[in-house]
């Protein structure tokens, strides 16, 4: 009777109408005390749950959720596999009467956010997917978000400052220090380390900056190989990130190592074939054009964040917290997998 009691099993235990039972589980309308805590006794004593699922498909009540992510530039570019994993996602649930609303912002345009965040709002929806790429724009918004109760959850990278109800991301330092200790496998004592952000606003980029942090410590407390590092910042563009390797070559001769702090490592690792030198390259994630390079052992390492499985897993946490009144776990790492030519088809079809 524990596993299949019903709100008829407890209105006869407790000797009063179905509508009672229903007016204490909803806490509406007039209870005398003394009832209230007859029921609500009853209830711990077999440890009623009621079935949220079946009452949100006979209510046919619709929940939206709103998914607010950079926009993909391309069918392969990294944006566009969270996407899957949220209609994914959505498609499953919407049984259960979950509607999908998705918005978009450019990451190099701050004021695409605001105005974009602004639509969002407008249409009020019961729970929001965000990444929160900009920190300066996305604290602004999660502020909004608190003062009027919306329930959200961070994918790609979190910020302690906000208060979502859970996140779902890579940590960033400890991939940063993975990257620094793969790399460091392959090279010889005082070599040239090239750590490579290509964004146009890098202190807006929290997560970069973690990750730049980790890769750092692991030369700073476990190397002891004396590397020379040096740090660039370009933007997203292969003219700008040649120029900038130009630069770097031409101060040092010889490149041993090279960092890149996301997906656009492809932008990169073609571009030591001109002077003739390999260094060792490692990047993230699994899109066509780095995949390509990473057969073509242009790139060593790739550090796969799983985004497909972040937005999957965050429109549930979200299902979870509003229809299902669960509380969710409010941290959630996804796992650092190294992807090398010998085991990438494992991970994808090539």
């Amino acid at each position: 009777m524990t596993k299949n009691i019903r709100i008829l099993d407890i209105a006869l235990k407790a000797g009063v109408s179905i509508g009672t039972v229903d007016r204490v589980l909803h806490q509406r309308g007039e209870v005398s005390a003394e009832t209230r805590d007859k029921i609500l006794k009853i209830i711990r004593d077999f440890d009623y749950r009621p079935n949220i699922l079946a009452s949100s498909l006979a209510s046919k009540k619709i929940t939206t959720i709103a998914s607010f992510t950079p926009r993909a530039s391309s069918k392969d570019s990294f944006w566009s596999k969270p996407q899957e994993g949220i209609e994914k996602a959505v498609n499953k649930l919407m049984p259960y009467g979950i509607r999908l609303q998705s918005h978009h912002f450019k990451m190099e345009d701050p004021e695409s956010f605001t105005k974009e965040a602004n639509k969002l709002l407008e249409s009020s929806p019961d729970g929001i997917l965000l990444a929160p790429w900009g920190k300066r724009e996305s604290l602004k918004f999660t502020q909004l978000l608190d003062q009027r109760s919306i329930p959200y959850v961070f994918i790609d990278s979190n910020l302690t400052e906000a208060n979502p109800i859970s996140f779902i991301v890579q940590d960033s330092v400890q991939s940063g220090f993975l990257a620094a200790k793969l790399l460091d496998y392959g090279i010889a004592p005082k070599s040239n380390v090239l750590l490579i952000h290509i964004t146009k606003d890098l202190q807006n980029a929290n997560h970069l900056l973690l990750r730049e942090g980790g890769f750092l410590n692991y030369f700073e407390t476990v190397s002891n190989k004396s590397h020379r590092i040096i740090k660039m910042e370009v933007s997203a563009e292969e003219i700008e990130t040649a120029k900038g390797i130009n630069t770097s070559i031409a101060k040092v001769n010889s490149i041993d190592a090279v960092f890149v702090t996301n997906s656009k490592v492809h932008l990169v690792a073609g571009l030591f074939d001109t002077y003739e030198i390999r260094p060792k390259i490692i990047g993230y994630d699994l899109i066509q054009k780095n995949t390509e390079l990473l057969l073509n052992g242009k790139i060593d390492f790739l550090l796969n964040q799983n985004p497909e499985k972040q937005g999957f897993a965050a429109i549930n946490l979200l299902f979870d917290q509003i229809v299902r009144k669960e509380k969710v776990k409010s941290a959630n790492y996804t796992p650092i997998d190294i992807i090398t030519k010998e085991n990438i088809k494992y991970y994808v079809a090539v």
